[in-house]
């Protein structure tokens, strides 16, 4: 919607002006009675389109014309006077965006120079939004292709590509400098509320990273944030660079508990590595970091000692192998699960499996847990279960873990009504308690700690109506209840019933009531007085 001021020290004139808008264009409407009241509210808001008389005591038209295009040069002007002075016009049609009418002219020729300008207006702010989507599109695909090389090198390993392809996409590294490797993982692994805080730790990366203006590239996977960094550069301050790295990450968990309450566990290089060996790093590092996923702290890793002890196939599961074992998990396939970990394990040595294997279970266990049982402590099955000389054979261990599986899918069938109870509950208690306020989708899903489209299904289909149209009842409800039992204006009833302008207000309590505001004020006075 656009916004509208309407300056004019005769009254009369200016709430003329007002109603005639109004009535004729879908504004945010404002009306002020000297240009020096009107200059101290342009300041505070952005207006598109300013109506003012040209000779007002204080502050001429133009002078206020002057001020505001200093402040919103994209503002457009309607000079009125009733001057018919040709110097006037002159120095008001030297200025872009404005127009000149005398005050004699019918309110149609106002209302048309109107309309050319909200046409203007339209097409301007088309423009801009398209420029607005280039520039966010050439970020992203810059962005994506940053992230698809890191996912193909560190991830994939697969061999490296040319500098200049690094380049055409403005990613920031290069590919004949070593790289320090981090991995980051949050405790909590909801993808609902992890996509939120791994961009508010990506943030504050960026802020501790500018007092050297480190280069990094991040990539970002459930629960788990990637870094290749590159902080020795041709700089004589390259070893102080990277002990700045790792003292800044250092400190990153504490803030992170401290902001949100999650825990944020970190596995830093103790030194960078040429590119060709990354991969292999992270193979072993995305393993074992989810040994410490629960834990809040950083842990630097021995980049040499991993490397020596890597040799051939890496211990079960890979991260690739570790991601399709959880997508079992989370499917519910268990079956498929247990056979997997039956045939990789069937030679191993029991109970003396791989560290790494053990770890890996019990992450599996855990992120199982936060899915199907979030309400349960099972922090001590997890350690009965991961501590395999408990038991006599590879087949009894894995029959415990099918039972566990199958026992929290169970638990979580049972607590699924009651949940999506409570979900309803809060909303309309938060509706309730809020309406009065700027209340949006994304708000609502931030206080339930779920994505807007998720929220938005989930209300639909479990209320039968979507969550802002319950929003504009219960205000429409408080507004029944004030145009009933008060004196206030409709447009003061607006204003405490959140929202942002009478003109909406009217539109939406007359598409819900089949009145308007007056009218059902009208009708429920002469209700009352038997009429």
């Amino acid at each position: 919607m656009f916004r509208m001021m309407i300056v004019d020290d005769e009254e009369r004139i200016a709430n003329s002006i007002y109603d005639l808008m109004d009535e004729r264009f879908d504004f945010e409407l404002y009306r002020c009675y000297s240009a020096v009241e009107a200059l101290e509210v342009i300041r505070t808001m952005r207006f598109d389109i300013v109506i003012t008389d040209i000779a007002m005591p204080g502050m001429t038209g133009l002078e206020l014309l002057s001020k505001v295009q200093a402040i919103w040069p994209k503002c457009h002007f309607l000079i009125l006077t009733a001057y018919d002075n040709f110097d006037y016009a002159y120095e008001t049609l030297r200025h872009d965006r404005v127009d000149y009418l005398l005050k004699i002219e019918s309110y149609d020729t106002i209302c048309q120079c109107v309309a050319r300008k909200l046409e203007d207006l339209q097409k301007e702010r088309a423009r801009e939004e398209k420029l607005r989507h280039y520039d966010q599109y050439r970020q992203q695909v810059e962005e994506s292709m940053g992230r698809y090389f890191l996912k193909r090198i560190i991830v994939q390993g697969i061999p490296l590509p040319d500098q200049h392809d690094l380049d055409q996409f403005s990613v920031p590294l290069r590919l004949d400098e070593p790289v320090l490797l981090v991995l980051l993982a949050l405790s909590d692994q909801n993808p609902m509320t992890n996509n939120r805080t791994a961009m508010d730790i990506l943030q504050s990366i960026r802020e501790r990273f500018q007092v050297y203006d480190i280069p990094f590239l991040p990539y970002l996977s459930t629960g788990t944030i990637l870094l290749a960094i590159q902080p020795e550069g041709e700089s004589s301050l390259a070893g102080s660079r990277v002990t700045y790295v790792q003292t800044a990450l250092e400190t990153l968990p504490q803030t992170v508990e401290e902001e949100t309450g999650r825990k944020l566990a970190i596995l830093c290089a103790d030194a960078p590595l040429p590119w060709s060996q990354v991969h292999e790093l992270y193979q072993r590092a995305a393993v074992r970091l989810e040994d410490i996923r629960s834990e809040s702290g950083m842990l630097l890793l021995d980049t040499a000692e991993e490397l020596r002890h890597s040799e051939g196939k890496l211990p079960f599961p890979s991260m690739e192998e570790l991601n399709m074992l959880w997508e079992m998990v989370k499917c519910g396939n268990i079956d498929s699960f247990l056979q997997v970990l039956r045939e990789e394990l069937s030679n191993a040595p029991f109970p003396a499996l791989p560290e790494t294997t053990v770890a890996a279970v019990g992450f599996l266990m855990t992120e199982a847990g936060r899915l199907y049982a979030p309400q349960q402590d099972l922090a001590a099955e997890k350690k009965r279960l991961t501590a395999c000389d408990r038991f006599g054979s590879l087949e009894e261990w894995l029959r415990n873990l099918d039972d566990y599986l199958r026992r929290i899918r169970q638990a979580r069938e049972e607590n699924r009504e009651s949940r999506e109870t409570w979900l309803i509950v809060r909303i309309n208690q938060y509706i309730e308690q809020h309406y009065q306020e700027d209340l949006t989708l994304t708000r609502l899903a931030d206080e339930v700690h779920y994505s807007p489209a998720y929220l938005s299904r989930f209300y639909k289909a479990n209320t039968g109506t979507n969550v802002m149209t319950h929003l504009y009842n219960v205000r429409i409800g408080k507004a029944k209840e004030l145009l009933e039992n008060s004196n206030d204006k409709v447009s003061d009833i607006a204003v405490k019933t959140g929202f942002c302008s009478t003109k909406y207000f009217n539109r939406v309590f007359k598409k819900l009531t089949g009145l308007s505001p007056a009218q059902f004020r009208r009708q429920t006075v002469d209700g009352a007085s038997g009429n």
